[in-house]
């Protein structure tokens, strides 16, 4: 999620949710309305929620593991005792035991079948590239160890639950602190959110679209509203009219469906005209890469293309 992580710099945090289906390729995805409270501390801040890793590293053996910018790991810490997710383009869901302070791994688990209605993303064979067959393979090679040191942190025992400070910007509010997980051998991974609970039954407004590295503001942004629920659904109004869509959650993916008006109102001729544009862009059902949590959403197409499109959107309050 490297140009998620980037482009969410303007945005307090950028995610959103679904039915308790499986995630891209077999892992998990959002979880149904949790049936236990989550334990207290940092187990509390990661329970129900899914992570991947800041920047794109972690540390296993004392050295520094820098995953591939193309893959997707991340990792769902669930309300049903497991955790599941994604090592970059392979699978995993394990049993799990989440304290305020520790996370203890058990058995591997069969992943969970993705989402039927999923498709895949148009450069599927790009972000995750076939294993090597030939000593040249350099992509293929790099996932491949990439993966191995993932799943290698996550099956090395007991880990305890930390946090990191970042480091303090000139002029800017107090540094926020991050979860870390640490093992008795000395690695280190830290995690970042992709999408927190938190995002769940929260009022947003579409604040932004993206074409490439362009952006315009949503000129009727005031008279938007996105609203995800944890039944699948997302509902608001896009300028003028309500509307509802599935929402499609698929790790750190989505998709938009089924997006129609349920009114049909007349307003400002600006107002229509944005209604059309949103409306139009939710019923060509891309497949976004997506970060957030209650601050905002921000959500990128995945195709490796000038063209590629993506939402931005704030906290309807913070408007």
């Amino acid at each position: 999620m490297a140009g998620v992580a980037v482009a969410c710099g303007g945005l307090s945090a950028c995610g959103a949710a679904a039915g308790d289906t499986g995630g891209r390729n077999g892992g998990a995805t959002a979880s149904a309305s949790p049936t236990k409270k989550g334990p207290g501390g940092l187990g509390g801040r990661l329970f129900d929620g899914i992570w991947t890793f800041f920047e794109f590293n972690l540390t296993v053996d004392g050295k520094e593991v820098h995953l591939p910018d193309a893959t997707r790991p991340w990792v769902e810490f669930r309300d049903d005792g497991t955790i599941a997710g994604d090592y970059g383009c392979t699978p995993f869901r394990m049993k799990a035991d989440l304290t305020a302070t520790t996370l203890t791994l058990g058995e591997d688990l069969p992943p969970l079948p993705p989402p039927s209605a999923t498709p895949a993303p148009t450069d599927e064979t790009t972000v995750c590239p076939k294993p090597p067959s030939r000593e040249k393979d350099d992509a293929g090679r790099e996932l491949t160890d990439s993966e191995a040191q993932v799943r290698k942190f996550f099956h090395r025992g007991p880990l305890r639950l930390t946090e990191k400070k970042l480091q303090q910007e000139v002029g800017g509010p107090p540094p926020r602190t991050l979860p870390q997980l640490r093992n008795e051998h000395g690695d280190v991974a830290t995690l970042t959110v992709v999408r927190s609970p938190s995002i769940f039954d929260t009022a947003f407004r579409l604040r932004q679209w993206m074409v490439g590295d362009s952006s315009d503001t949503v000129k009727s942004t005031k008279d938007t509203s996105f609203t995800f629920h944890r039944d699948g659904t997302v509902t608001g109004k896009l300028g003028c009219n309500d509307f509802t869509a599935e929402a499609v959650f698929n790790g750190s993916d989505v998709f938009f469906r089924a997006a129609r008006l349920t009114t049909h109102r007349t307003c400002a001729a600006q107002n229509m005209q944005d209604e059309r544009s949103i409306l139009r862009i939710l019923q060509r059902s891309l497949v976004y890469r997506y970060s957030g949590d209650s601050g905002g959403i921000y959500m990128m197409e995945q195709v490796d293309d000038y063209r590629a499109t993506g939402l931005g959107f704030t906290r309807a309050t913070d408007q």
